[in-house]
């Protein structure tokens, strides 16, 4: 449990890197990230007395990757290059900005699809997935924290990828 103020500073100086890295890797938009990364410690600025101080880092990570997920399935606006007159102006130099635009975004709500998914597959498999695929946690460190054998981390991440090449690897290649 996160009881202090000065518990709460430092918990936030240690991990605002990594949450706001969360963010955007799923984001790819740094102002939102950065956005996600306040609403990440506001709920844990509420939930501290709930948080065991052991297991924040997870907690964290989970909470900025949910966050961003549902800002992406929300429809969040991650379009605005330029203001006004500006943008329009920009936007007609740049001839395939559109078409990129409109496939990174297809490409960022389709890995949202996926994580849900797997996220509402098996949580536990969601949770080793993200630790070790987009924080690059090592494998022995994931289990040590969570409590668990290396060889349960490793079987996760094996049941994870199988599923989703399984459930998603048809619709990823029509991209």
């Amino acid at each position: 449990m996160l009881n202090t103020e000065e518990k709460f500073r430092e918990i936030y100086e240690k991990y605002k890197n990594m949450v706001l890295k969360v963010a955007y890797d799923l984001t790819e938009d740094y102002h939102t990230a950065q956005d996600i990364c306040q609403r990440v410690f506001e709920k844990l600025y509420g939930y501290q007395n709930h948080v065991d101080e052991e297991r924040v880092k997870s907690w964290l990570v989970v909470v900025a990757a949910n966050e961003a997920r549902d800002y992406c399935r929300k429809g969040g606006k991650f379009t605005v290059l330029l203001s006004g007159t500006m943008e329009l102006a920009y936007l007609m130099e740049c001839e395939n900005s559109i078409e990129k635009h409109l496939e990174q975004r297809a490409k960022r709500e389709f890995l949202g699809e996926m994580l849900e998914g797997l996220r509402n597959k098996n949580v536990a498999w969601y949770e080793v997935f993200m630790l070790a695929e987009y924080l690059e946690i090592p494998r022995k460190v994931i289990a040590k924290q969570r409590g668990i054998s290396l060889s349960t981390v490793d079987l996760y991440l094996r049941k994870t990828k199988s599923w989703l090449t399984s459930h998603y690897q048809k619709d990823y290649d029509e991209l």
